[in-house]
C-alpha cells in the first residue's frame, strides 16, 4: 500500500472515531468490538484510556505488537515505548486532548518487549467512547531504511562508494561554518587524472573503471582524519582538509597523493603509470559557497595542467583569471577580430646551428585585440577550441602560409619549408585531408613544403584513424611533425607506427641544458632515438649561445629560439632577409 493509500485509510478511520457510522461493537470478545474489514489493513488500532490503558486493540494490532490478548489487562500504551520515547507519546496525547484534532508522533513500539519497531502514530479524542483516544500506528521502518538509503545514495558515488559532490559540497559549507577562528584555514584540492580517455580506449571502459575504483581506494589510504575525499565526476575527486596551518602542509598532501597515484596499476597483466594534476584553493576568504570555491579550485586546475613535472599542482590566485564572465567577453570579441583582420601570422626561423642558414619557418598566429592589446594564444587557442572557431582560425593559418612561401619565393626568399601547428579539433574533422589539399592546389606550391605539426596526444586519441590520416596525406607529400616530443606519451611504439618526419624536443628540457645533467641525458638520448628512426630533430626554445652550442655538439642541429630570431610579422621577417641578417639556404 502507498504512502498516500495509507494517509487516506488513516483519515477515514479516524472519521470513523469522530462520529460517522460504524457498525456496533461489543468492547470484550476478540472477534467482536471490530470496526470492520478497514482497520485490518492498519498495522495497529486501538482504543485507549488518558493512562494509556487498552479498551480495545485490533486483532491486526496485537500480532504486530506480538502479545496474547489476555496480557492487554495488564500492558499499557506507554509499555510499549522506549523511556527515552515516553515523552514524546505524552506529549502527543496533551495536544491531541487541547486541540481536539488528530496529532502525530513517529516513535518505537517495542514488540514482545523485545524488538523496537519505528511507526507513525496518530492520536486523536473519541467521541464516540468519552474519556478514550484513537490511536492508529503504521510500521515505517521499512520507509526509514528506505530513506535512509536513498539519503546514501543521494550524498555517495555508486562506483567507488565515495561521498559525492553533493556530499563534498556540504563538508566544505560545514567546515566553513565552524570556523570562528579568523586565522583558521582549510582548503579543497581537486584531483584530475591526466590522459585518463587513454585507458578507456586501450582497455575498455570495464578496466577505466577499475582504475577509477583504485584511485578512490588510494586516496582513501593516504588521508587522514582531518582529510575528506570524494569523487567530483569522471576522473576527478576532491579532498577538502580542514584545519591546514597553509600551503607547504597542502603542498605535502599534493605530493602524496601524485605519489600514491603513479604507484603502477595493473589491468589485464599489464601495468600502467598515471599521473594527476592538482588545482587547490585555500579558504575561509569564501564562506559558506561551496559553488565559489569548486569553481576556484576547478580554475587552479586547469592551470595546473599546463605544468611540467611530476607534481602538477597550482593554488587558486584571485588576480589571474582562467574562465568565466572576462573568457565568455573575450570569446564574443573573437568573432568581431576575424572580421575586423585583427589575428595574423608571425613567423619564427628554423635555423641550421652548423651553418647559420634559415632552413624553414614556424607559422605562429597572434591576437592584437583592440582594447587588450596581445592576447596570448595560450589564452585565445582555447577559447578558439570552445567557441567552434579552431577550425575555421586552423584553415586559414594553412592557405596563408602556403600563400605566404609562394609570395617569398617571388621575392627571391627561398625558403625549403613552413610548418603550421594543427589543433586535435583540426585533425579529428573529417575534412581535413581535404583541407589540406585545397591550400596546395590553390597556391601551388609543392605539398613537400609543408610541414603539420601536431602532438602526441593527437596521435594517440585514436591511433587506428591517425595512422591512415597521416598515410593518406603523407602519400601526396605533406610530412608531420611531433611538436612537444617528450612530454607526452614518449613510446617508441608510436614512432615506428606513424610516417612521421620529424621530431620538435619541448623547450622545457632545453632552457636548463647547460646546468642538468638530467636534460642533456634526455638531450643526447632523442638525438640517438631520432638519428635510428631516420628522423629530423629540432630544438625549441633555444634562447642563448651555450644552449645552441651543446645541442650541436650533441647532434641537434637545428634550432629553433630567440637565439636565431624570435616570430616576427611578414615585412619585419623579410627585411632581416633583405639586411642578411638571416640566410637562406639558397642565399
Amino acid at each position: 500500500m502507498s504512502i498516500q493509500s495509507l494517509r487516506a485509510l488513516t483519515n477515514q478511520l479516524a472519521g470513523h472515531q469522530v462520529g460517522l457510522p460504524m457498525p456496533a461493537a461489543a468492547p470484550q470478545s476478540d472477534s467482536e468490538d471490530t470496526t470492520g474489514s478497514l482497520e485490518q489493513t492498519v498495522d495497529f488500532f486501538a482504543r485507549v484510556t488518558p493512562d494509556g490503558r487498552f479498551t480495545y486493540l485490533s486483532d491486526r494490532g496485537l500480532e504486530f505488537i506480538g502479545y496474547h490478548r489476555g496480557y492487554l489487562q495488564i500492558l499499557t500504551l506507554p509499555d510499549l515505548v522506549p523511556d527515552a520515547e515516553f515523552a514524546t507519546l505524552m506529549d502527543c496525547f496533551d495536544r491531541a486532548r487541547e486541540r481536539r484534532t488528530m496529532q502525530k508522533c513517529t516513535l518505537h513500539l517495542v514488540k514482545t518487549l523485545t524488538y523496537p519497531r519505528l511507526v507513525e502514530l496518530r492520536i486523536n479524542i473519541n467521541e464516540r467512547h468519552p474519556g478514550e483516544f484513537t490511536v492508529l500506528a503504521f510500521d515505517v521502518s521499512s520507509w526509514l531504511e528506505r530513506e535512509q538509503s536513498l539519503i546514501h545514495d543521494a550524498h555517495h558515488d555508486a562506483l567507488t562508494g565515495l561521498p559525492n559532490l553533493t556530499a563534498a559540497r556540504h563538508e566544505i559549507d560545514r567546515i566553513a561554518g565552524d570556523m570562528s577562528d579568523p586565522s583558521a584555514q582549510a582548503a579543497v584540492l581537486l584531483v584530475d587524472l591526466d590522459e585518463y580517455h587513454r585507458v578507456n580506449h586501450a582497455f575498455g571502459y570495464e578496466a577505466g573503471d577499475r582504475i577509477i575504483q583504485e584511485t578512490g581506494q588510494r586516496l582513501q589510504k593516504i588521508a587522514d582524519r582531518r582529510e575528506f575525499v570524494a569523487r567530483a565526476e569522471g576522473d576527478s575527486f576532491l579532498m577538502v582538509v580542514a584545519h591546514t596551518p597553509g600551503r607547504e602542509d597542502i603542498a605535502d598532501l599534493a605530493r602524496r597523493v601524485s605519489d600514491a597515484i603513479q604507484q603502477p596499476y595493473t589491468l589485464d597483466n599489464q601495468t600502467l603509470q598515471l599521473s594527476v594534476s592538482i588545482g587547490a584553493v585555500m579558504f575561509p576568504e569564501v564562506r559558506h559557497q561551496s559553488g565559489k570555491v569548486l569553481r576556484q579550485a576547478d580554475d587552479a586546475l586547469i592551470r595546473a595542467k599546463r605544468v611540467q613535472g611530476a607534481t602538477r599542482l597550482c593554488f587558486f590566485e584571485p588576480n589571474v583569471r582562467t574562465k568565466g564572465a572576462d573568457a565568455l567577453k573575450l570569446e564574443s570579441d573573437m568573432y568581431n577580430g576575424i572580421r575586423n583582420g585583427e589575428f595574423s601570422l608571425h613567423y619564427q626561423p628554423i635555423s641550421d646551428a652548423r651553418t647559420q642558414q634559415v632552413v624553414g619557418v614556424e607559422a605562429l598566429m597572434r591576437w592584437q585585440h583592440p582594447v587588450h592589446g596581445a592576447v596570448p594564444p595560450s589564452v585565445f587557442i582555447p577559447l578558439a577550441e570552445s567557441g567552434g572557431l579552431i577550425n575555421f582560425l586552423g584553415e586559414w593559418a594553412l592557405r596563408n602560409t602556403c600563400m605566404q612561401l609562394a609570395q617569398w619565393d617571388n621575392a627571391g626568399i627561398r625558403l625549403p619549408y613552413a610548418t603550421v601547428n594543427v589543433s586535435a579539433h583540426q585533425f579529428r574533422d573529417r575534412r581535413f585531408p581535404e583541407v589540406v589539399r585545397e591550400a596546395i592546389a590553390l597556391t601551388g606550391i609543392t605539398a613537400e613544403r609543408i610541414v603539420l605539426e601536431i602532438t602526441e596526444s593527437v596521435l594517440m586519441h585514436d591511433p587506428a584513424r591517425a595512422k591512415m590520416l597521416l598515410e593518406e596525406l603523407t602519400a601526396i607529400g605533406i610530412r608531420f611533425a611531433v611538436d612537444d616530443f617528450g612530454t607526452g606519451y614518449s613510446s617508441l611504439a608510436y614512432l615506428q607506427r606513424f610516417p612521421l618526419s620529424t621530431l620538435k624536443i619541448d623547450r622545457s628540457f632545453i632552457v636548463n641544458l647547460p646546468h642538468s645533467v638530467n636534460d642533456q641525458a634526455i638531450v643526447a638520448a632523442v638525438v640517438a632515438l631520432a638519428r635510428s628512426l631516420n628522423l629530423e630533430l629540432v630544438a625549441e626554445g633555444v634562447e642563448t649561445p651555450e644552449q645552441r652550442q651543446m645541442l650541436a655538439s650533441s647532434g641537434c642541429h637545428l634550432i629553433q629560439g630567440w637565439v636565431v630570431c624570435k616570430a616576427l610579422p611578414v615585412d619585419q621577417l623579410a627585411r632581416k632577409f633583405a639586411l642578411g641578417e638571416l640566410r637562406t639556404v639558397s642565399a
